[in-house]
């Protein structure tokens, strides 16, 4: 199953995959200056990341020298961070550039004079944004409570104001690290295709109206997966796929009859919902395609341990990650609030995670991008419950694995 957070990380493999192509394929080198000093890119440069940071080739701070990327007429794609500092008037005066992936975002955002199909938005302090009419994909998310900053900053308004051509008609959407309080922005509740990645829970009133919807995905990072006022569905008339990730919550019984619907994918269930669902669907126009079930008994030992489908790569291997966890989770809760050495304890406890971790991939050779991925948001939840400073965290992370 590959989750929406994960899209960075593959492009951050083109990246480096286009890079070695264009260096051999015999693409012209060229020096750049975008304001941090003169950088050398490929001229056939598809990908670039001008996030503002130290080392960056963008500087952290002061004008952007944006004339630069005259010099890159093959660019398709844009990595961007912070305040806008001209790169809005940038893409919008280089019709080449159709995916735009803004970090941190803040304030109003109008895209409207773009050309960009695909666009990709975070940022805990958003307040409205304007698509262009070649918008085809929207990213929306908010920072993961794990990694918020001391003290916590709020997160994305309930009320963020999304104005998309059409209400977004014919959108594929897209909104991840959401809790409960998941609300759809107004402007774009006639996007054909949606995709949620939600804590533990959520109720289906959220997607009353969207009668343009024909793709949903819900997928849960946290039990028990559970979707409440299940007859909400009711409204999804054109519904015609639905997919559910990791929805051990949920009552095949309370699933409304969807007259559109002609596909149903469940990944990662409990077996009696397999079952009944199976049977429920079985011999109508429904084809149902469900992996990773399991047993009640299995749940009920691993429900809350994030290396729980790790066993769908290698059951020892799986289990050996499940066992890790666990071990560094009792020794967490076994630090006291007030102990004095709660932060050396707590690093202790860590470094001790990232070490099983790393003699698990010496061993089974399986922690590819994905179960990095799970790996890191694991270890972070953790570190964020022990009172864990977040820059110290992805320090300590970073750097004593080697998967």
């Amino acid at each position: 199953m590959t989750l929406p957070w994960q899209d960075a990380h593959v492009d951050g493999l083109a990246r480096q995959l286009q890079s070695v192509r264009d260096v051999g394929a015999g693409n012209s080198v060229v020096e750049v200056d975008f304001g941090a000093g003169m950088t050398a890119l490929g001229k056939g440069t598809r990908v670039l990341d001008l996030r503002p940071r130290k080392r960056g080739i963008v500087p952290a701070d002061g004008p952007v020298r944006w004339e630069a990327l005259d010099a890159l007429p093959q660019l398709l794609t844009v990595e961007w961070a912070g305040p806008d500092r001209g790169i809005v008037e940038a893409v919008a005066a280089r019709p080449n550039i159709k995916f735009l992936y803004w970090f941190d975002a803040e304030g109003d955002i109008d895209l409207s004079s773009t050309r960009v199909g695909t666009v990709r938005l975070d940022g805990l302090n958003m307040r409205s944004i304007r698509l262009p009419r070649s918008i085809e994909s929207l990213s929306l998310g908010r920072a993961p409570a794990h990694f918020d900053v001391q003290p916590p900053r709020p997160t994305v308004s309930r009320t963020l104001r999304v104005d998309a051509p059409d209400g977004g008609h014919r959108l594929d959407l897209r909104m991840f690290h959401y809790d409960a309080d998941v609300v759809i922005p107004e402007g774009v509740r006639r996007a054909s295709s949606l995709w949620l990645w939600l804590s533990g829970q959520v109720s289906a009133s959220v997607l009353l109206g969207l009668c343009d919807m024909e793709t949903l995905r819900l997928s849960f990072d946290r039990p028990p997966g559970a979707i409440t006022d299940l007859a909400g569905l009711r409204t999804l008339t054109a519904l015609c796929r639905l997919q559910l990730d990791e929805a051990y919550g949920l009552t095949v019984e309370e699933l409304p009859d969807l007259p559109a619907l002609r596909a149903l994918e469940l990944n990662g269930t409990r077996r009696v919902t397999a079952h009944a669902v199976k049977a429920r669907y079985r011999g109508s126009a429904v084809s149902v395609n469900v992996s990773g079930a399991k047993t009640d008994q299995w749940l009920s030992l691993h429900m809350d341990n994030p290396f729980r489908d790790w066993v769908h790569d290698s059951k020892a291997f799986g289990r050996a990650a499940c066992a890790a966890y666990d071990r560094a989770r009792r020794s967490a809760d076994a630090i006291g609030a007030d102990d004095p050495q709660r932060l050396a304890l707590a690093e202790e406890v860590l470094r001790g995670l990232v070490a099983d971790l790393n003699a698990i991939e010496n061993k089974y050779h399986l922690i590819d991008t994905h179960n990095r991925e799970t790996a890191g948001d694991a270890f972070h939840d953790l570190a964020h419950r022990l009172g864990v400073a977040s820059v110290d965290a992805h320090r300590w992370f970073d750097g004593g694995r080697n998967f």
